[in-house]
C-alpha cells in the first residue's frame, strides 16, 4: 500500500474514488466483504477502463478512511492512495462533498455493490442530491451497507477541490494515540490530540460527563438518534498541570446524530441552552476509560463516562477503531481561499 501527495500525480492520471454507503450500525454487525472493490471493477468495466492510476477516499471519516488502502493494495488494483479526500471528515450523504460544491453534476455514473451478487449502476441524474436519495433507497433494500465507486475524477479536480493532506494528518494523530498507549499516558491523550491537531486554536475539550440517555433508530439507510450527557467533576480522574479545562462544565449536553454527530447543545444548571458546536465542526465522543472515539450509533450506553471533543472546519479529527487498532481516520485543514462557501468554525475535541 502506497500513499502519494496530490502534487506527485500525473496531469492525465485516471483517479477513482469511493467507499462504503449505509448505516454504521449495520456495518458493525455485518461481516465485511470486498464490496467496494467489486463496485470499482463494475464501474471500470462500464467505462471500459483497464487500469486506474490512483485511488482516493470519499471521506476520511470512520472506516471509509481505510477503504482506499484496500482498493489500492497489491491484492486488488495495485495503485497509490492519494493523501486527500472529498469531505475532510464524514458526512451522511454522497452529495456533501467538496467536489459537488465546486463542480456540481460530476457524481454519475457511479456504482453500488452489496458484495453478494447485487449491483446497481446509475448513469444519469438531474442533480447531485437525487443521486444519493436513489442510491440510498437501493442501499436499504440491499442490506443497508454497500460498496460504492464514484465517477472517475482528474488531477486538476483533486488539486483544486479536494481536502488535501488528510491521510498524513490522520497518521500523525494515530501515532500520537499509539505513543500514549505505549507510554501509559492515555489519561492525557485528548490533550495530546489537541496539540497534534494544531493547538487550542484548532481543537478543544468541550465537555466531560456521563451518558444518562441514548436514543437510536435505523431509517432509510441512516442511523438516527441522540445522546444526553450529564456533566461531572473530574476528581475521579485526578488533577494534572497538563490537564486542559473543558469549555463547558456542569449541566447537560445533548448530541443528535444522523450517521455523524450534528451539533452539541449545552444546557446549564439554570436552564440556559447554547449550541457550542455545529457541523461542519467535527464532534468526537471519547470514552474516558479507554480514550478512543465512540460511534454514537452503536457504542454508547447509559452510565459510561465520556469526553466530548470538538474539531473545527479548519482541522477536523475523527478517531475510529478499525480491526482492533485505534486509528485516526478523519482530519482536514481547509484552505479558506478555496473553500469560501464553508463557514469558518472551530474544532472541539
Amino acid at each position: 500500500m502506497r500513499v502519494v501527495d496530490a502534487s506527485d500525480l500525473a496531469e492525465e492520471a485516471l483517479i477513482y474514488w469511493g467507499g462504503h454507503m449505509g448505516s454504521p450500525a449495520v456495518s458493525v454487525e455485518r461481516l465485511q466483504s470486498v464490496e467496494t472493490c467489486y463496485a470499482f471493477k463494475e464501474l471500470m468495466d462500464y467505462l471500459h477502463h483497464d487500469k486506474l492510476d490512483a485511488v482516493m477516499g470519499l471521506e476520511i471519516g470512520g472506516a471509509n478512511g481505510m477503504e482506499p488502502f484496500l482498493v489500492g493494495s497489491s491484492r486488488f488494483f495495485d495503485c497509490p492512495v492519494i493523501d486527500a479526500d472529498f469531505m475532510g471528515r464524514a458526512y451522511p450523504t454522497y452529495w456533501q462533498t467538496t467536489l459537488a460544491v465546486h463542480h456540481p453534476g460530476e457524481l454519475v455514473p457511479c456504482v453500488i455493490d452489496s458484495g453478494d451478487g447485487k449491483t446497481i449502476i446509475m448513469t444519469k441524474a438531474p442533480n447531485d442530491e437525487i443521486v444519493d436519495r436513489a442510491l440510498r433507497a437501493s442501499c436499504s433494500e440491499m442490506g443497508s451497507r454497500v460498496g460504492m465507486a464514484s465517477r472517475p475524477t482528474t488531477t486538476e479536480r483533486v488539486r483544486s477541490s479536494s481536502v488535501l493532506n488528510t491521510v498524513s494528518l490522520a497518521w500523525r494523530i494515530g501515532r500520537c494515540i499509539a505513543l500514549a498507549e505505549a507510554t501509559n499516558t492515555m489519561s492525557s491523550v485528548a490533550e495530546a490530540i489537541v496539540e497534534v491537531a494544531g493547538g487550542t486554536k484548532s481543537a478543544r475539550i468541550l465537555f466531560r460527563g456521563k451518558i444518562t440517555q441514548v436514543e437510536r433508530r435505523l431509517s432509510k439507510g441512516h442511523s438516527y438518534g441522540s445522546i444526553t450527557i450529564v456533566g461531572e467533576e473530574d476528581e475521579e480522574e485526578g488533577t494534572s498541570a497538563h490537564r486542559m479545562p473543558a469549555v463547558k462544565v456542569g449541566g447537560t449536553l445533548n448530541i443528535p446524530f444522523k450517521n455523524e454527530n450534528i451539533y452539541a447543545e449545552h444546557t446549564s444548571d439554570s436552564g440556559v441552552k447554547e449550541h457550542v458546536a455545529v457541523v461542519p465542526d467535527l464532534i468526537a465522543v471519547i470514552l474516558s476509560t479507554l480514550d478512543h472515539e465512540i460511534t454514537l450509533t452503536v457504542h454508547t450506553g447509559a452510565g459510561l463516562r465520556f469526553r466530548v471533543c470538538f474539531g473545527s472546519a479548519r482541522v477536523q479529527i475523527r478517531l475510529s477503531r478499525y480491526r482492533h487498532r485505534y486509528c485516526s481516520l478523519a482530519i482536514m485543514e481547509r484552505d479558506r481561499r478555496r473553500h469560501r462557501d464553508w463557514r469558518t468554525a472551530r474544532i472541539w475535541v
